[in-house]
């Protein structure tokens, strides 16, 4: 009897062993299986979800923060990027934004860029093919000289060059020849492999920076070659009391131009103040302002602007002057800007960045970047 009960005893306590033991494992396995999943998530949140939020749409189609992150990065390469890795972010979700418009809206008013437009930018690109120009017709000078005229004469009599088939030879060499499909294929890859692109991305990108190109272009046309303009002079001052200051030195008699030389900040203007011929329509709208009903000779009233402070000289105005090439080129500029606010209109935009979202995307374009360049 007293060996029974100890036998039973025994097998009680195994038993009551055996249970705490599988309390154990269970326990344990249910930590290990929170730790895994907490992992998981955690890789699923710092990893896997980032790349893939949505930080923008344009008509429901989502951009990324990926393709901000690989766009910004081959722009900072080799599109200028943004002003500073700091508005990379925001800079580039607006140029992919800029993307999406132009292809959908753009043809309609400059027409398709074609496969072929594409390939042939990339040509040039590569260096491949050479920049086309256009060539000025030369304006031949009139002579009364008799022997000069017979001599123009002899030369505009017909020859084998004017034959057709001259013609033909003339306009063989005059078309161009097609690149070389190793070498084109050659120097794409190795491009590709520095740029860290697809050919399809490098495609896009080519598709819409034509777009950009014709776009300004349009707008250069309709802005025309002349149109009213003014000729500044500007002294820019650190603080209003020093602005008071040079209005009253220019009310008792000082010259403008020497006061430039003397007092103003703005390093990039130039001698006396020089701010050259541009149009009110670029200048900001207080500028505008000051100079409205100013006749040449006038000086405006100090015009805060930002850290500084201005005052404006309309040193010529005129009604209808050439435009620089310069002030052309920004004016299609402003325009095509306006043409991207009402492409917004058009389609719906939505913009959704968080600032969680901007410095992800911030430190990877910043790592990347530093990467390339063996930071």
């Amino acid at each position: 009897m007293a060996g029974q009960r100890e036998r039973r005893g025994r097998a009680a306590e195994r038993a009551q062993t055996q249970r705490q033991l599988r309390v154990v494992y269970f326990g344990t396995g249910a930590v290990l299986l929170v730790a895994f999943l907490a992992i998981l998530i955690g890789i699923y949140i710092t990893a896997y979800l980032p790349p893939r939020a949505a930080v923008a749409s344009v008509d429901g189609d989502q951009i990324q923060a990926r393709d901000v992150v690989d766009r910004g990065v081959y722009y900072v390469f080799y599109g200028g990027g943004a002003a500073s890795l700091s508005d990379a972010a925001r800079a580039t979700v607006d140029l992919l934004i800029e993307d999406e418009l132009l292809r959908r809206l753009a043809p309609d008013l400059v027409g398709e860029v074609t496969p072929a437009d594409v390939s042939r930018r990339i040509e040039i690109d590569l260096g491949l093919r050479a920049e086309p120009t256009p060539e000025p017709t030369p304006t031949p000078e009139p002579t009364a000289d008799p022997d000069a005229t017979a001599t123009a004469e002899a030369s505009a009599t017909p020859d084998a060059s004017a034959t057709p088939e001259g013609s033909a030879t003339a306009e063989a060499t005059a078309t161009e020849l097609p690149v070389d499909i190793s070498a084109f294929a050659n120097a794409l890859t190795d491009f590709l492999r520095t740029a860290k692109l697809t050919r399809s991305e490098y495609e896009s990108i080519v598709e819409t920076n034509l777009y950009r190109d014709r776009l300004l272009d349009y707008f250069e046309e309709q802005v025309g070659d002349s149109g009213p303009q003014v000729h500044l002079r500007r002294i820019r001052l650190s603080t209003q009391l020093a602005a008071d200051t040079v209005l009253e030195r220019l009310a008792e008699g000082e010259d403008f131009a020497t006061l430039a030389d003397e007092e103003s900040v703005a390093e990039e203007d130039g001698e006396g103040g020089e701010f050259g011929w541009t149009t009110t329509d670029l200048l900001e709208p207080p500028v505008r302002d000051a100079l409205a009903g100013l006749a040449p000779g006038e000086w405006s009233a100090s015009v805060p602007q930002g850290l500084f402070v201005d005052i404006y000289l309309l040193a010529e105005a005129e009604a209808d002057r050439e435009y620089d090439p310069a002030v052309l080129e920004e004016l299609a500029s402003a325009r095509l800007d306006d043409w991207f606010a009402e492409a917004e209109l058009t389609l719906e935009v939505q913009r959704g960045l968080s600032p969680d979202e901007e410095s992800w995307i911030s430190d990877r374009i910043l790592d990347e970047v530093t990467g390339r360049l063996g930071g």
